[in-house]
């Protein structure tokens, strides 16, 4: 029997949701841990029907999100989350914001929603999590609170589908990922060209805008391809870098070959070496049946390598053995 003169025994208080991998979900899951004790066992409530399946139907779209929530055999309740739009004066400010920020910017240009980002865009009033008494909260059931466990069921769905998508937050914040990259590039002087305008490059190649196949390429071969192995030093675990400046020298000459216009007696003459260098020793015949070819060609090519000092050479005529330095 309960004693009258007992107080009742306090609401325990909202439990903290675990942790997600990201940190939108996070901001989002965290807003139930500030309903109120009064809220807690309904909260904690619509987070297990979460869990276990039971949010049906979750749509995210601006402004409002919205799903259905069956429990057992009860019919199932609606529940919509509002939170109104910023402006697109306040969107405009936004992007200007983020604009100057380079981290942030780089990496939503890199298909990412960093929390740095987040940040910006809330001091300059766009915040990208709301607070309790931002999100306008309904439901069809007859519970007598705006947060009833059927709400706090969509609201832990919705933090899971944030976890997966973080730019789900901007569409609930009116843009979608591609529109606010395409104000992004529009801000930087990154807009997409119009294949119409004439060349200039007076801004500099990466700004010009125009047909590509105007730009006109003055490639020139390297002088010293090894002189950035040489300015870091040697390799970890290399004791002689001499071999590795060799194959750096003999990879730059085989591409200003290749962009030359030689390419595809580059291509044989490369491949010619990596079979000779495969076979340590090679003949002319195991060469040619190797790769498939000629045996004449194979010959020709050796003999204008050994005359070039690209190989070396023992033996004549049939009985010529090479090998690659």
């Amino acid at each position: 029997m309960t004693d009258p003169t007992r107080p009742p025994a306090p609401e325990p208080p909202v439990a903290a949701p675990p942790r997600s991998t990201t940190w939108a979900a996070d901001r989002w899951l965290d807003l139930l841990a500030s309903v109120g004790a009064g809220n807690a066992r309904r909260v904690q409530r619509g987070q297990a029907t979460a869990r276990r399946g039971g949010v049906h139907d979750l749509e995210i779209r601006p402004g409002t999100i919205t799903g259905r929530v069956r429990e057992d055999r009860v019919s199932p309740y609606r529940v919509e989350l509002t939170w109104p739009v910023p402006d697109d004066d306040a969107w405009a400010a936004a992007v200007s914001a983020l604009a100057s920020e380079v981290r942030s910017t780089a990496a939503l240009l890199d298909g990412q929603l960093p929390e740095e980002a987040a940040d910006v865009l809330a001091d300059v009033g766009v915040p990208l999590v709301p607070t309790a008494a931002d999100l306008g909260r309904s439901c069809t059931c007859t519970e007598r609170t705006s947060w009833c466990r059927h709400v706090a069921a969509v609201h832990a769905a919705a933090g899971s589908a944030f976890a997966r998508d973080p730019f789900l937050l901007l569409l609930l914040r009116g843009r979608t990922r591609d529109r606010l990259l395409g104000a992004l590039r529009a801000v930087r002087g990154d807009a997409a060209p119009d294949p119409g305008a004439d060349l200039d490059l007076t801004a500099g190649l990466y700004a010009s805008r125009g047909d590509i196949d105007a730009v006109v390429l003055a490639p020139h071969p390297v002088q010293d391809p090894a002189a950035l192995l040489r300015q870091l030093g040697d390799p970890p675990g290399v004791d002689d870098p001499r071999p590795l400046v060799r194959l750096i020298e003999q990879a730059a000459a085989t591409a200003w070959r290749l962009a030359a216009g030689d390419g595809a007696e580059a291509a044989d003459q490369e491949l010619l070496l990596a079979e000779l260098r495969a076979q340590r020793v090679g003949a002319v015949g195991s060469l040619a049946r190797a790769l498939g070819r000629d045996e004449d060609e194979v010959r020709r090519e050796l003999d204008a390598l050994f005359e070039a000092g690209a190989v070396m050479r023992t033996g004549t005529g049939d009985g010529a053995r090479y090998r690659a330095p």
